[in-house]
C-alpha cells in the first residue's frame, strides 16, 4: 500500500510570515469597518452626514464577512459550525485527487500533447553539445574508473572462471567442425590457392634444415659404426643425406606439379571428403572437442587470463596516464563529434527517442494519474489543508480585502442614491 508521511516539510518562514500579515490586514480592515459603523451609527442623529459613513461601513462589513465565510469554508467549518458545503477541501480531498489525476492524464499526458512537445526538442544536439565539452569527457572517464575497482572487487573470480568456461565450452561444442574445416580446405584448394602456403612452408623448412646441418652431421656420425668412422665413410653418408634432402626440398618448392605435392593435394581432398561424410571422423572430432573443453588446462587458462586482465585493469585505472581513461575520453569526444557532424544520425536517434518516450509515457499515463490520486488519498486531511491554505491563502486574503472595500463602495453608492431619490 502507498504510504505517505502525515506531515509535510515545515513551511518557509518568509512564506508563513507573509500569509499571516495578509490575514491580519484583512481581519484588521474588517474590525476597522465594524468600529467605524458603531461610531457613525452612534453620532448619525447629531451629524446626518455620518449616514454616508455608516452605510459605507455597514456594507463593507457585510462584504468582508461574506468573503471571510467563503474563504474559510474552503478549508474548515466557519466558527466550528458544521454547516453544509463548508470545509470543502478536507471533506472532498479524495474527489479532488481523482479530478486532479484525470485532469493531468487528459490535459498533460495526452499522446498528441506529449508528441507535440517532444517534436520541438532536439535531444541529440543538446546531448552532443553537452558531451563535446572536454571536461565532461574527463569527468565521465574519472567516474568510470572510480567505479571500476569496486566493481572488480565485487566480482567473484570463481564465478567469472565458471562463466568463461561454460561459454567457451558451449561455443566449441556448437562449432560445425566438418563444415568449418571443409570450407577452409575448399577455399584453399580452389584455384590452387594452397600452393602458395605449401611453397612458403617448404621454404621455411629448407631454411630450418640449412640452419641445423651441423647438428645433423654430428648426429649421423654418432649413429654410424666405428669402422665407418675409421674409413671416413660417415662424413660421406651425412653429406649425401643432406644433399638429397636439399635437392628434394628445392624440387618440391620450385615445382607445384611435383608428384609428391599432387599426392598431398589428393590426401587433403580425401581427408575433407571423409571428414564430411564419415561418421567415424565426425565422432572423433566430437570426442576431441569434448576432451578439449573438459580438460582442466582450459579452465586454468581461462582463470589465468581473467586474473591477468583484472590485474591490468586495476593497475591501469590507478595510473595517472591511464590507457583506459584516455580511450574513454577519445571515445566520448568521437561520439560528440560524430553526432554534431551527422544530421541523419541525429534525426534517427531523435525519432527513436521520441517514439520510445511517447510509448513509455502513453503506456504509463494511467499509472501516473493513479499515483496522483493514490498519493492525495493517503495524505492527512488537516496537513494537506494547511499546505494548500499556506500556498494560496495570501491571495485569498486579498479576496477578503477586496470584498470589504468593494462592499463599502457599493453601500456608499446605494445610500447616496437613496438620499438623492427619496
Amino acid at each position: 500500500m502507498l504510504r505517505s508521511p502525515r506531515r509535510f516539510a515545515e513551511p518557509a518562514p518568509a512564506k508563513l510570515g507573509a500569509y499571516r500579515r495578509m490575514k491580519w490586514l484583512a481581519t484588521s480592515l474588517l474590525a476597522a469597518m465594524a468600529c467605524t459603523y458603531l461610531v457613525s451609527r452612534t453620532f448619525e442623529a447629531k451629524y446626518p452626514v455620518l449616514g454616508f459613513v455608516r452605510a459605507l461601513a455597514e456594507a463593507a462589513m457585510v462584504g468582508g464577512i461574506a468573503d471571510w465565510f467563503a474563504v474559510t469554508a474552503l478549508f474548515r467549518h466557519p466558527l466550528g459550525l458544521p454547516l453544509p458545503h463548508t470545509a470543502i477541501i478536507p471533506r472532498n480531498k479524495d474527489r479532488i485527487g481523482e479530478n486532479l489525476a484525470t485532469f493531468v492524464e487528459t490535459n498533460f499526458l495526452a499522446p498528441e500533447i506529449i508528441a507535440g512537445k517532444l517534436a520541438r526538442i532536439d535531444f541529440t544536439i543538446q546531448f552532443a553539445h553537452w558531451l563535446a565539452v572536454p571536461e565532461r569527457g574527463r569527468q565521465i572517464a574519472r567516474w568510470t574508473l572510480d567505479f571500476v575497482p569496486s566493481l572488480l572487487a565485487a566480482i567473484d573470480d570463481e564465478d567469472i572462471r565458471r562463466f568463461l568456461h561454460e561459454h567457451v565450452a558451449e561455443r566449441v561444442r556448437n562449432v560445425d567442425t566438418p563444415l568449418v574445416v571443409g570450407t577452409i580446405a575448399d577455399t584453399l584448394l580452389e584455384g590452387d590457392r594452397h600452393q602458395a602456403v605449401v611453397t612458403e612452408l617448404l621454404e621455411q623448412l629448407a631454411q630450418l634444415f640449412e640452419e641445423h646441418k651441423p647438428l645433423i652431421r654430428q648426429r649421423v656420425r654418432e649413429s654410424t659404426a666405428w669402422i665407418w668412422k675409421k674409413l671416413s665413410i660417415d662424413e660421406k653418408v651425412s653429406d649425401n643425406l643432406i644433399a638429397v634432402v636439399d635437392e628434394t626440398l628445392q624440387e618440391l618448392s620450385a615445382n607445384p606439379d611435383h608428384a609428391w605435392r599432387r599426392g598431398f593435394d589428393d590426401a587433403i581432398r580425401n581427408f575433407v571428403s571423409q571428414l564430411r561424410s564419415s561418421p567415424d571422423y565426425l565422432a572423433k572430432w566430437e570426442a576431441l572437442k569434448e576432451r578439449l573443453v573438459e580438460h582442466p588446462a582450459l579452465s586454468d587458462y581461462l582463470a589465468n587470463v581473467w586474473r591477468e586482465i583484472k590485474a591490468w585493469i586495476e593497475s591501469d585505472a590507478a595510473a595517472p596516464d591511464s590507457y583506459i581513461r584516455a580511450r574513454i575520453e577519445e571515445a566520448i569526444a568521437g561520439i560528440a563529434e560524430g553526432l554534431l557532424d551527422d544530421q541523419a544520425m541525429r534525426d534517427r536517434l531523435n525519432a527513436w527517442l521520441r517514439e520510445t518516450m511517447l510509448a513509455l509515457i502513453e503506456g504509463q499515463r494511467h499509472a501516473i494519474a493513479r499515483l496522483i490520486s493514490d498519493t492525495v488519498h493517503h495524505w492527512d486531511a488537516a496537513t494537506i489543508t494547511q499546505k494548500i491554505e499556506l500556498e494560496v491563502g495570501r491571495d485569498l486574503q486579498f479576496v477578503r480585502i477586496n470584498g470589504t472595500v468593494i462592499g463599502g463602495f457599493v453601500g456608499l453608492v446605494l445610500h447616496t442614491l437613496d438620499v438623492l431619490l427619496f
